[in-house]
């Protein structure tokens, strides 16, 4: 067989699986997650993403609405997207609804008026006045919710990650090539040490640290357009841990944390894609790193169902609608973009 006929058998062959694994996860029903409240949010989440990647704004909003109306404490990115949706839709209560739930989730007033889309809505409607007066209110709250003393403890693992990892990765083994594997293994121990001896004992004592219980970041990305919603932190030191083999001990431990609505089911994908990318451990997620092994996708999107994300592709498709975004910021300087919170958009 020539090769170009081998490549098109493969690429024929890779979306036959692909459809088949969406009719095997597309047999469920959402309704099938409720009793999990986490898991539930999380997947009407992942649907009302999918329908804006198809531009349809009313059914994305039918499924925001779903997501909000769990009892649960929302991802502040999520109401942000949101109001985006409402506005685009012209749902006044809905808006106005997300407004309250993203101020006490940690969202301030700048956020919604650096936005075209979320300023000429309210800029239109004249919201001004709702917009600082329910910030007064739902601020307070949000203060309250933090757990200071958690907050500090992840503050200070993470500097303490950062500063032996630039000290040892990304500073002493670049310019002393000689000595690299010292400095890889001296770094290996330490993140160890933090993961295992510091950051455990606060997962089982608190939970995973990370928005819901402890506050919300905002990260910029050098542009007024590429911003994040999101607290990182514990992720990132996870990250770093994964980067270097280990066993899967703690997989089940930090699994749970999903479940309890502490860990999202996005961070917990990306951390196990290190895993299994570093640790020759098949718990691939495709969330980060990426197997292309297409007889593992049916397992892969199960997996990915299992704890309240869509099929991997979905994935793919944001970071395509990201580059086309950031092709049209930089030539058109078109700014009105549904964020997805995904690449630059």
């Amino acid at each position: 067989m020539e090769e170009n006929e081998r490549e098109i058998v493969l690429i024929i062959n890779m979306k036959y699986i692909f459809i088949l694994s969406l009719i095997t996860l597309f047999s469920f029903d959402v309704n099938d997650n409720k009793s999990n409240p986490y898991i539930n949010y999380s997947l009407h989440i992942s649907q009302a993403e999918s329908f804006i990647l198809k531009d349809n704004y009313s059914e994305a909003l039918q499924h925001y609405k779903n997501a909000f109306s769990i009892n649960i404490k929302p991802l502040a990115k999520n109401c942000f997207t949101a109001m985006q949706v409402a506005a685009i839709e012209n749902d006044m209560h809905f808006f106005k609804k997300i407004v309250k739930k993203g101020f006490e989730r940690g969202l301030l007033p700048e956020y919604l008026t650096k936005d075209t889309l979320i300023l000429n809505f309210i800029t239109v409607n004249k919201l001004e006045k709702h917009i600082n007066s329910q910030f007064e209110i739902s601020n307070k709250k949000y203060k309250k919710s933090i757990n200071y003393p958690l907050l500090d403890s992840i503050n200070k693992l993470s500097e303490l990650d950062n500063k032996w990892k630039v000290y040892y990765i990304d500073s002493l083994s670049n310019f002393d090539l000689k000595n690299k594997e010292k400095y890889t293994n001296k770094y290996d121990s330490i993140v160890k040490n933090i993961v295992e001896d510091k950051l455990l004992p606060i997962i089982e004592k608190y939970g995973y640290p990370s928005e819901r219980n402890i506050n919300l970041e905002f990260v910029s990305n050098k542009s007024e357009f590429n911003y994040a919603f999101t607290n990182n932190r514990t992720k990132l030191i996870l990250i770093h841990y994964y980067s270097f083999p280990r066993s899967n001990k703690l997989n089940e431990r930090l699994k749970k944390e999903i479940f309890k609505g502490n860990l999202t089911s996005e961070h917990f994908a990306e951390i196990m894609d290190f895993q299994s990318k570093f640790s020759n451990i098949d718990e691939y997620y495709n969330e980060w790193h990426q197997t292309e092994d297409t007889n593992k996708f049916e397992a892969i999107n199960k997996r990915r169902f299992e704890i309240g994300l869509l099929p991997f592709e979905e994935k793919n498709l944001k970071f395509k609608r990201g580059q086309k975004i950031c092709k049209e910021k930089r030539e058109n300087k078109n700014h009105k973009q549904v964020k997805l919170f995904y690449w630059c958009g």
